[in-house]
């Protein structure tokens, strides 16, 4: 009685130590970091980007494809595995700018894994600047109105 006692007891405090462990990150995994610059925008806060790192070899599509909310126009990315990557982000929200890039990611990268993207100015839609010209619409020219030869 006491064996099973006791091996349950080490069953069940294995568990709980498993389930409040925290994942340690991989040996072969680094941290990105993405800077928004949008300083041409008075640096207004970038709404959302959807972040895509797919493997150059084509081994792994979509190594991490995930939208990140930035912080300061910041994004970091833990755990992003080493190797050479195609980078795609592309801004949601207002800011409709996408970015791509192939480069190495990797521990000891001289400048630390940090990219940066310049955004495009934008302006807020204003109705009085947008002229529309007015259309003529010549009837003649319709497909209904028009008569085809047939032989």
């Amino acid at each position: 009685m006491k064996t099973i006692l006791f091996l349950g007891v080490l069953f069940t405090f294995g568990f709980v130590t498993r389930a409040t462990a925290q994942p340690k990150n991989r040996k072969d995994s680094v941290q990105v970091t993405i800077n928004l610059n949008n300083s041409i925008n008075k640096n207004t806060p970038v709404d959302s980007v959807l972040v895509i790192f797919d493997r150059f070899n084509l081994t792994a599509a979509g190594a991490v494809k995930q939208v990140f909310y930035p912080q300061k126009n910041i994004v970091t990315i833990d755990n992003v595995p080493e190797g050479k990557y195609f980078i795609s982000v592309i801004c949601l929200g207002i800011y409709k700018d996408n970015f791509s890039e192939t480069s190495y990611v990797y521990e000891k990268r001289r400048n630390k894994n940090y990219f940066e993207f310049k955004l495009r100015p934008c302006e807020p839609y204003n109705e009085s600047d947008v002229y529309i010209p007015d259309e003529k619409i010549n009837l003649s020219n319709l497909s209904v109105v028009r008569q085809k030869n047939r032989k």
